[in-house]
């Protein structure tokens, strides 16, 4: 189970007890209409919120709509509980542990500050979850908009809160020349497109603004909201106004993740269902059990792909000659990256060399460059997590060369990205801010440093630490004796979030130490800003120039490496 402690107003007071929970409409029940009906939701007196849950945005995606980009709900569906999360979406990863999954998932969740008006005209912060276009949830309580509308209440720039579910792995990208060929690629791209003009459409019954909207996400989420910005050729559909890119963005994180080569795959699919020789494998495939459809993609791999209609072209081409939507951006990584990523028994040369030949699509020259441009004593920038510390190398499957594959593959995946974006973003004079997320979170070892995924718990404010376990103690990465540092630091970064969805501006408050966040191109450098607890420096601004010949080498190569 990722659930941990008792909290998220006693986890939507047990999903709204008794009536509610049995869809009973009761007196209390706050209500929005939309095209389709009329939505119930929840009033939580804790917070004093209202949550609407498990919103239907598109037709369910079953039987011959599987595969297929989602339908509109078109037909008056009369009052809608929205008293519930929906299910997960079938997925692949540990995100997806203690959620119940169907494939019958495209659903949505609002939670806004209660009694507003249908004439507030609130901004909206718009949630794309990650887990590799693989698994992940908007029901997972570690993204739940509670904490966050109660922090936008509190500083007086009040939001709205939406998080969405998308279709994974082969269920929203499946590939090959048959799904090419009847336009049924990137379904789970369009999925998140859907769901971004229901917003558009039915956000005002709920107060909420649809020329306020900001798309965020985190990893594969990340992506996703670069992905969107880029989509038909960077054509803006008027869906947002505001982009944060959360470790990841328009220039994806996986070399092959952009691919049309996918028919093997196809094939193999299609012959363990039986769908080889029929007339259509794909509509063969539409009528297979969900079950055991569930049961293949477990043993396959699926990701966007480079489709000619919805992307286009590479994320990087697509900055280069502006063919993007051109919106305030909030673009950042954590420190350290490639630590989460960079247990490859590295011990030598040659191991880094054979883990990039099969990673990426570069010659044996260009690694070998990198290699040089990444010499022996590189350093996680500046190698503040690891002083006096163990530096994971004792332990065998890191293999001594660690710490210097972890700043090669967080580069290569994620830093490396994020310059390109905040540089290319800067010169066409789009308003951009970046950050690098440096604290070591709480039960995790300092070798690891600020590894992927350390920010978000952060940025939500979930100081209770909703949804975590695992290494953690007991089960919160902002608890244990830096609980209260960790506070002010998930307040800053949750209020300037905040602000940025509001106002377009992040800046307009201070940390801890009184830091102000300067846009990127500010003054005379690449300034961002630098997040971390008081007991080691506190936030700070620094300018964005280390492992400079790496990533700037990496980054010409970006095109070679199909990103």
């Amino acid at each position: 189970m990722k659930f941990s402690a008792f909290s998220f107003a006693a986890s939507l007071a047990l999903q709204s007890i008794g009536a509610a929970q049995a869809g009973v409409i009761t007196p209390s029940s706050p209500t929005a209409v939309i095209k389709n009906g009329t939505v119930h939701g929840i009033k939580d007196k804790v917070w004093n919120q209202d949550y609407f849950l498990g919103i239907p945005y598109a037709l369910p995606p079953l039987g011959p709509l599987r595969f297929r980009p989602p339908q509109y709900i078109n037909t008056k569906l009369g009052n809608i509980q929205a008293k519930k999360f929906g299910f997960h979406c079938f997925g692949y990863t540990s995100d997806q542990d203690g959620y119940d999954q169907s494939e019958d998932c495209l659903t949505l969740n609002i939670v806004r500050p209660a009694g507003i008006s249908n004439n507030a005209k609130l901004p909206v912060a718009f949630w794309i979850h990650g887990g590799g276009f693989l698994g992940g949830g908007a029901p997972d309580i570690r993204y739940n908009m509670s904490f966050m509308v109660d922090q936008s209440t509190k500083i007086g720039s009040p939001i709205i809160g939406v998080s969405i579910n998308y279709r994974l792995n082969g269920w929203g990208f499946l590939g090959g020349s048959e799904v090419k060929g009847t336009q049924n690629l990137n379904v789970g791209l369009k999925d998140q497109r859907l769901a971004m003009h229901w917003v558009k459409e039915n956000i005002k019954a709920f107060g909420g603004d649809p020329k306020k909207v900001t798309i965020f996400g985190e990893s594969a989420g990340g992506a996703s909201v670069g992905l969107q910005q880029i989509a038909f050729g960077g054509r803006d559909d008027g869906l947002f106004r505001g982009a944060i890119h959360q470790s990841g963005g328009p220039v994806l994180f996986l070399s092959e993740s952009i691919s049309i080569d996918s028919q093997q795959q196809f094939n193999r699919l299609a012959q363990n269902m039986g769908c080889t020789d029929a007339p259509s494998p794909l509509d063969c495939l539409r009528a297979v059990p969900s079950a055991a459809l569930h049961q293949a993609f477990k043993f396959q791999l699926w990701n966007p792909v480079l489709d000619g209609q919805f992307i286009t072209e590479y994320g990087s081409q697509a900055l280069k000659y502006g063919r993007y939507v051109k919106v305030p951006t909030i673009t950042g990584t954590t420190s350290d990256e490639g630590a989460s990523f960079g247990t490859i028994g590295a011990r030598n040369d040659t191991d880094i060399a054979n883990y990039f030949a099969l990673q990426s699509s570069w010659s044996p020259a260009v690694i070998q460059q990198l290699l040089t441009l990444y010499p022996a004593d590189v350093s996680i920038p500046p190698a503040e997590n690891f002083t006096g510390q163990d530096d994971g190398t004792s332990i065998p499957e890191n293999g001594p060369a660690y710490h210097r594959a972890a700043a090669f593959i967080g580069d290569y995946m994620f830093i490396a990205n994020r310059r390109y974006v905040a540089e290319t973003l800067a010169a066409h004079n789009v308003p951009v801010w970046s950050f690098r997320f440096r604290t070591l979170v709480n039960g995790l070892p300092a070798y690891g440093g600020a590894g992927h995924f350390a920010e978000v718990g952060f940025v939500f404010h979930n100081l209770n630490g909703d949804g975590y376990n695992g290494p953690f103690d007991n089960g919160n990465p902002l608890g244990g004796p830096k609980a209260a540092e960790y506070a002010e630091l998930a307040g800053f970064m949750c209020k300037s979030w905040i602000r940025f969805v509001a106002h377009q501006n992040p800046r307009a408050g201070t940390g801890g130490s009184g830091v102000q966040w300067v846009p990127y191109a500010h003054g005379s450098g690449k300034r961002q800003i630098v997040f971390d607890i008081s007991s080691t420096g506190g936030s700070y601004i620094e300018t964005d120039d280390y492992r400079k010949e790496g990533i700037a080498f990496m980054n010409e190569y970006i095109l070679q490496a199909q990103r």
